[in-house]
């Protein structure tokens, strides 16, 4: 759904050679080619920059968390009172 059928394709190749009449439909071609080329290769270009914010963005948030948690484990260690149990005595 929503993608262009044969039907439709052959429809609308007879009203642009009724239109742009049959001398210049090759050059039309060759125009909408390049144009289509121009417009998927734009198009790419700005999916895979996005792509690339969007990796940046969550390597950030992994090395953010990360560093939170070191930084929980850093106070909590150093915090945390030395029992009598954890003390090793020499026997």
């Amino acid at each position: 759904m929503g993608g262009i059928g044969f039907s439709e394709l052959l429809l609308l190749a007879l009203v642009t050679l009724l239109v742009v009449g049959p001398r210049r439909l090759p050059e039309m071609a060759r125009l909408a080619g390049q144009w289509s080329r121009r417009a998927r290769s734009a198009w790419e270009s700005l999916r895979s920059e996005f792509q690339v914010e969007l990796d940046r963005d969550h390597n950030q948030r992994v090395l953010d968390a990360e560093r939170r948690a070191a930084e929980a484990e850093g106070q909590t260690d150093a915090d945390a009172p030395v029992s009598s149990h954890d003390r090793t005595t020499p026997d």
